[in-house]
């Protein structure tokens, strides 16, 4: 451990035990530099520090009609019995001139995403060339992920499940306003024989502030004027980026509903930055340590720079084989996947 700090760290009775680096630069006097390098090493210090779940973002950028659309689903199980057993509605806009959908759908499965996208696809011969949506099981499952290839659909999905897709959300939040309002006035509580569609067609002709004309409104030849309202003034700076490429990373973890704050708030498991990518706001592409792809891109606020420790825990033994004096043994890392298991001589073990 560098200098005393470590001893001052982990003493309890120590008013910087398990402190901030400013506490541990104020017991000790020690160069920041020497205190961030330390604490850059602690499992106790980088597992635990917190994490920020909102941060700002890059703007979702689409330059032409169906470029990208962005889908989600809007929960009302609540109102099942009212709506012959529909207990969601599929929710899906296009980023660039807003048009949207809404369908209700029974369940969360596959086959019942695909008869939502499908319906959709019925009622207009528009398709996207992106989507986007969060890391639901209902979009990632093999079933759907067939029928996008099937339709030449690129899909994108986010890391993060605080970050979701922020354009569809608030059209979620537009069809459950409208459709509350209508319930409180009328005392009834059935969406399906109109009154949804009727809302989503009111939407598609209501003057949108962000494209300066309605969604119905955006066609072909009109790009380039939808374009203009869109992104006409925006800074495309890059800020200074935090790490580089070579640094070793914790990635910000997801905490369930009810977890505490006290438990780990940082994937146990170390990548490396491959790649920085400069935006107005950067970001960055990893690989884990046995140098595979880890797939997509993450924010400065979802990464924590640490130092890659010389001796790795281990969470069980899977299998020993040899004898004595040349004996091996197959470890599971502890926080690591399965794949990363190898094979350690007994001289290895501490």
């Amino acid at each position: 451990m560098p200098g005393n700090l470590g001893d001052v760290y982990h003493e309890p009775a120590d008013p910087a035990s398990y402190g901030t680096a400013w506490k541990l630069w104020d017991a000790t006097g020690e160069k920041k530099e020497k205190i961030t390098k330390y604490l850059q090493g602690e499992d106790a210090y980088t597992l635990h520090k917190p994490a920020r779940r909102r941060f700002p973002r890059n703007v979702t950028y689409a330059d032409n009609i169906d470029e990208s659309w962005q889908t989600d689903l809007t929960d009302f199980q609540s109102l099942k019995k009212d709506n012959d057993g529909f207990s969601y509605i599929l929710c899906v806009i296009d980023v660039f001139s807003k048009f949207a959908w809404a369908v209700p759908i029974k369940d969360k499965s596959g086959p019942s995403i695909i008869k939502g996208f499908q319906t959709i696809f019925k009622t207009t011969d528009r398709r996207p060339t992106r989507l986007f949506s969060d890391k639901g099981k209902e979009y990632i499952n093999k079933t759907f992920q067939k029928f996008l290839k099937e339709n030449n659909i690129t899909y994108i999905h986010t890391h993060n499940p605080d970050i979701k897709c922020s354009i569809v959300e608030r059209w979620q939040r537009t069809i459950k306003s409208k459709l509350f309002k209508r319930f409180t006035h009328t005392e009834q509580y059935r969406y399906v024989d109109g009154l949804l569609d009727d809302i989503v067609d009111a939407y598609n002709h209501t003057y949108h502030r962000s494209i300066k004309m309605r969604p119905v409104d955006v066609t072909p030849d009109r790009v380039l004027e939808v374009y203009n309202n869109l992104y006409h003034g925006m800074k495309h700076t890059s800020k200074k980026t935090k790490f580089n490429v070579g640094d070793y990373v914790r990635i910000s973890r997801e905490k369930q509903v009810f977890e505490k704050g006290y438990t780990w708030n940082w994937s146990e498991e170390i990548f490396k930055i491959v790649q920085v990518i400069p935006h107005a706001v950067p970001v960055y592409r990893l690989e884990d340590l046995d140098k595979d792809p880890i797939e997509g891109t993450f924010y400065e606020m979802e990464l924590q720079k640490v130092t890659k420790p010389e001796a790795f825990k281990i969470a069980y033994i899977v299998r020993s084989k040899g004898t004595k004096g040349i004996r091996q043994h197959l470890v599971h890392w502890r926080g690591y996947p399965k794949k990363s298991r190898s094979w350690i001589f007994d001289k290895d073990l501490v």
